[in-house]
């Protein structure tokens, strides 16, 4: 920086008294950190005396002063922190009973004003008006420890003076500026009066101006600021004190740059600390969706400005995490959940208290983008759990298929084999039963062997219907009546069972084309399926319902449900957990068989202890039938 001389000042300004510091005094070095005490002698407290002598500033202590005020930058603070301290520092240094600080960018956006004293008040608003082409008006204030009131409004040739300083333009302050474009006397009742107001105001927030100093400093290209110093003593600024004030207004700017720098890496580092510790959370595929989720909400906090303020929550589908009562919170943002264009959730943060800083906006840009990118992933991890599940599914599925497949075509080959010896003990069965001389003890055994041989061929005929060995004979089927008919059938046996039925049949009759016979025995094993697994009574619940491929059935009990460690099983030949007497393990692989061979799909959802729901869906022309339709248009 340049040497200023003690008049460093616009010609034909007046020269005005000022202190000077002896040798002595001026080669004593400060404790290091510290600025002495003699420098602010009777300008450091409330009840300093008031003099005119000036305030004496040592090289020395310029430096030192910068240094604390860019160490404290370089340690990024958040903005109010760093005024606050900063302010203390600069009014320490100048001997000023309060200060004021205005930044703005070239565009007169993103702006701030900042007032302190050595009274303790401070005052931090938004609006810095600094732009010379607008006029001074009130801005809302908020203090940091808030009042509630707003910035008064200034006097005009104040408002004035700052946004003369801050453009750089002399105006009618020309004899009172520096070389640099800095603004100060020592005697306002003298230099304003001599600068155009007939009636100058000597106050300012309520104290005397005497001494006043409105230095402008640059922060970036795009970005700058004045700092205004006040005092109720005489010529507490000189031409030689105005250029090291000068000099530590640059170093403010430098450190105001420096911190905000800081202080937006310390923010990205905790951002990108929280996506990295998230993304290795979502990488555990294997983890239960809560268990996820509470990691993930747990995780948020720490990356926000305000950790200690932040309540977050989280919400996928039925599983929702929480952390803290979001339900307080004053200032809210949200990130939906979305996968394959249905929202799915949603990510929530907010602050439970209010906070100065907030009256610029409570989050930053980078948290809005932080917070969108944990709602992707969570998504996108949702997406690769579904996958996941799908295909263990359809790899069970295709197993069971193949399992089931392999059981059908032995259970074919076993019916053929068996088919016709049966019928040969059927038929003479039944010729000897016919014989008039044969006696009672004989007639009894032929019975018994024509039952046993008739519930051999109804084994029979089932393998055959499991296997697909017996084609149906289609016709139009109205879905609904068929219901009502089947029911029919057990409504005996139902009611004697304690058992409630409740029908929500399809308003349109939907209809289909289907072996009724085989449709009805589909309809009647799962009903007696259902039956049997509500031993205490219940409720039994059958829909039906057009789609637009075909039609569905469900039959839902309130059962005892299927035991997860066989429900892969429920649809081989033979496997039943029911005793002998009821039943041979062949109801659902009848069904199985009867939907397969109409070219539909049968699964089930089944809660152990709560019942299982059995889900039937047939197309409404057979595969078979559409396919010559298809090919006669």
């Amino acid at each position: 920086m340049r040497k200023r001389s003690p008049t460093d000042r616009n010609p034909g300004a007046p020269r005005l008294a000022r202190g000077r510091a002896k040798p002595a005094e001026r080669n004593r070095r400060p404790e290091r950190g510290r600025i002495p005490a003699r420098r602010i002698a009777g300008a450091g407290t409330q009840t300093m005396s008031r003099c005119d002598q000036a305030t004496v500033i040592e090289p020395q202590d310029l430096i030192t002063v910068a240094r604390r005020i860019l160490h404290l930058a370089n340690r990024g603070p958040g903005r109010l922190e760093f005024l606050r301290e900063a302010s203390r520092i600069f009014l320490e240094f100048s001997g000023c009973d309060a200060l004021e600080l205005r930044i703005c960018a070239d565009d007169h956006s993103g702006g701030y004003r900042w007032q302190a004293s050595r009274t303790g008040e401070e005052r931090f608003a938004p609006q810095p008006l600094l732009d010379p082409t607008v006029s001074a008006s009130p801005a809302p204030a908020h203090g940091a420890a808030p009042t509630g009131d707003d910035v008064e409004q200034r006097p005009a040739w104040y408002e004035d003076l700052m946004k003369t300083a801050a453009a750089g333009a002399l105006g009618p302050w020309g004899r009172c500026i520096t070389s640099a474009g800095s603004f100060w006397t020592g005697d306002a009742a003298v230099d304003l009066a001599l600068s155009g107001p007939t009636e100058p105001a000597r106050e300012l927030d309520g104290g005397a101006v005497v001494s006043l100093a409105v230095i402008p400093f640059d922060i970036a290209p795009n970005r700058r600021g004045v700092i205004a110093l006040r005092s109720g003593r005489k010529h507490l600024f000189t031409g030689e004190t105005i250029g090291r004030h000068e000099a530590l207004a640059q170093t403010l700017g430098l450190a105001i740059d420096d911190r905000r720098a800081q202080h937006a890496l310390r923010e990205r580092v905790k951002e990108l600390s929280c996506l990295y510790q998230i993304a290795q959370v979502l990488e555990e595929a294997e983890r239960p969706i809560e268990d996820t989720l509470e990691r993930v909400v747990r995780l948020l906090p720490p990356a926000w400005q305000f950790p200690d303020l932040v309540a977050a929550r989280i919400r996928v589908d039925d599983h929702e995490r929480s952390l803290g009562d979001l339900q307080r919170a004053i200032h809210r943002h949200s990130a939906a959940i979305t996968i394959e264009g249905v929202r799915r959730g949603v990510v929530e943060v907010g602050y439970v208290e209010e906070r100065p800083e907030f009256i610029e906006g409570a989050f930053l840009t980078e948290e809005h983008h932080l917070l969108a990118a944990v709602a992707r992933e969570t998504a996108l991890h949702i997406q690769r759990c579904e996958a996941r599940t799908e295909r263990r599914q359809l790899t069970a599925r295709m197993r069971q298929a193949d399992r089931l497949a392999t059981l059908g075509q032995l259970a074919a080959g076993l019916a053929h084999e068996i088919n016709e010896p049966l019928g040969g003990i059927l038929g003479f069965a039944q010729l000897a039963r016919k014989h008039p001389d044969i006696p009672a003890t004989v007639s009894d055994d032929l019975d018994k062997i024509i039952r046993s041989a008739l519930h051999a061929r109804d084994i029979v005929r089932k393998l055959m219907l499991f296997a697909r060995q017996s084609p149906p004979l289609r016709t139009a089927v109205k879905l609904n009546a068929l219901v009502r008919e089947s029911l029919g059938l057990l409504s005996h046996r139902l009611r004697d069972s304690g058992i409630e039925t409740a029908l929500d049949l399809d308003p349109a009759d939907p209809e289909l084309l289907a072996d009724a016979v085989q449709l009805h025995q589909v309809v009647v094993n799962l009903c007696v399926n259902a039956l049997q697994a509500m031993r205490g009574g219940g409720r039994l619940a059958i829909q039906t319902r057009r789609r637009s491929d075909g039609v569905s059935l469900m039959i839902e009990d309130s059962g005892t449900g299927i035991p997860p460690d066989i429900a892969e099983r429920v649809f081989e030949p033979f496997f039943t957990t029911k005793p002998p007497e009821e039943g041979t393990g062949l109801g659902l692989s009848v069904v199985h068989g009867i939907v397969t061979l109409h070219g539909g799909e049968i699964g089930f959802q089944t809660e152990p202890g709560k019942g299982t729901r059995f889900e039937v869906r047939l197309p409404s022309v057979p595969p078979e039938r559409e396919a010559k339709i298809t090919t006669l248009s």
